[in-house]
């Protein structure tokens, strides 16, 4: 009978271990492995299987192991057992391995949200900022023709300057977003990397603290860049989730500007600045997209709405206001609301180079940015649209508002949190 019992219960416990244990093993998931453009395109990429949203609900499996994206693909690919125990809360060392990291950087960066972060890689686009008040680098920088000057809103640029601010700013845009020119100007040598965009309002000040040419903590008379008369351009290149027509949606404080696979297909913000005359240095009729009365459009914003509605301005084809969203504040009072750009068409798989431009005057600065399927029709009347995005991670106003604070350039007495739909596709970037 004894030796029954032993038997047995040697077989219970062989049995016990096949079930809980051996079947029990780690979940493995495959990420998206961004590969050479020339190749043909491997996997899809589907963000809304695991979303930021649905990361938040608790799990009872034990571990899973994530492959992360090597910045050159012909490195092997790490990966990270997470254990899912507690729930499904990633640390801090789970972000760094994803490129997600929460440190906030030398420059208050913040791959989450912000400017970006000092981090390279993580599927982002690199920003640089370029010092338009200054030429040359080093010791050899020098004031330019572009003057900023000091007045009870902070740093900003008399009206001589201004129009010799968008005049190079339009020379860029219109001379195929060369960086040749604003190679004359001074670049920040710390560049920025994000994977999204959107500073819902901040003082002009925060651009030069999060690329390291200014410091909170000094007076802004010493720093490398004055707080205003600066643009900074995020370059890349991206693969298309999947095929179909797709329109960007967003706004800027001055101005922002997307350009993807080689054509401008949003301008939007307070300036029209392709409609300045850099021949004669003044401003078009267009110009000016701010300044609404009563719900009223300015007399530029109206110039501009009723030539794209009769057909006449073929470059802004299809540009539309949006006022539906929530919590744009200011610049729905002022701008009427989020601006829709052009159409465009991608192809599943395929890489896409894109640049976005954020300029800022002086004063105060933001700007956001998110992206339409337009391939079954647009809505203008949606109450919100996906986040533009090229990893997982997505933005926190909280956070933001928090990483502003720290750094002192929140903008008081405004208050934009526009929603957004979580769950959007992943433009993966590739090197």
């Amino acid at each position: 009978a004894a030796c029954l019992l032993m038997v047995a219960g040697g077989l219970g416990i062989l049995f016990l271990s096949a079930v809980f244990i051996i079947k029990d093993a780690p979940v493995f998931m495959i990420g998206y492995i961004p590969h050479n453009e020339e190749q043909a395109p491997t996997r899809r990429v589907e963000p809304r299987e695991f979303s930021s949203r649905s990361s938040q609900s608790a799990s009872a499996d034990p571990a899973v192991t994530v492959i992360t994206t090597p910045t050159n693909t012909s490195q092997e690919l790490s990966a990270v057992e997470v254990d899912m125990s507690e729930g499904m809360s990633l640390d801090s060392s789970i972000g760094l391995e994803l490129g997600f990291s929460d440190d906030i950087g030398e420059g208050w960066g913040n791959s989450g949200g912000g400017l970006g972060t000092s981090q390279s890689g993580g599927s982002s686009l690199e920003g640089t900022l370029y010092d338009l008040k200054q030429t040359g680098k080093g010791r050899a920088r020098k004031p330019s023709d572009i003057v900023a000057e000091q007045s009870s809103a902070g740093y900003v640029l008399n009206e001589a300057s201004k129009k010799k601010y968008y005049a190079a700013i339009a020379n860029f845009m219109n001379k195929g977003w060369s960086a040749a020119q604003l190679s004359k100007y001074y670049e920040a040598p710390q560049k920025l990397y994000a994977s999204n965009f959107y500073v819902p309002a901040a003082q002009a000040r925060y651009a030069p603290i999060a690329f390291g040419v200014g410091d909170a903590a000094k007076p802004e008379s010493h720093w490398l860049v004055k707080p205003a008369g600066w643009v900074v351009v995020y370059r890349g290149k991206v693969r298309a989730p999947k095929t179909g027509k797709f329109r960007f949606i967003g706004t800027g404080d001055d101005f922002i500007g997307v350009r993807f696979n080689r054509q401008v297909v949003l301008e939007g913000g307070y300036r029209l600045i392709s409609d300045f005359d850099v021949k004669n240095m003044q401003y078009g009729p267009k110009t000016m997209l701010s300044g609404w009365s009563g719900g009223k459009p300015s007399a530029g914003c109206e110039a501009f709405l009723k030539d794209i509605k009769a057909g006449r301005d073929v470059e802004h084809k299809g540009y539309e206001l949006i006022n539906t969203v929530d919590g744009i504040d200011v610049w729905g009072r002022e701008l009427g609301g989020l601006m829709a750009g052009k159409e465009f068409s991608v192809k599943e798989g395929e890489v896409y180079p894109i640049e976005i431009l954020v300029a800022e005057e002086g004063g105060a600065f933001g700007f956001a940015l998110f992206i339409e399927d337009v391939t079954k029709g647009k809505n203008a009347k949606a109450r919100q649209y996906d986040i533009f995005r090229t990893n997982f991670a997505t933005p926190s106003n909280v956070e933001i508002q928090s990483m502003l604070q720290e750094s002192g350039c929140v903008k008081n007495g405004v208050n934009i949190n526009i929603p957004y739909n979580e769950d959007s596709y992943i433009w993966a970037a590739v090197p």
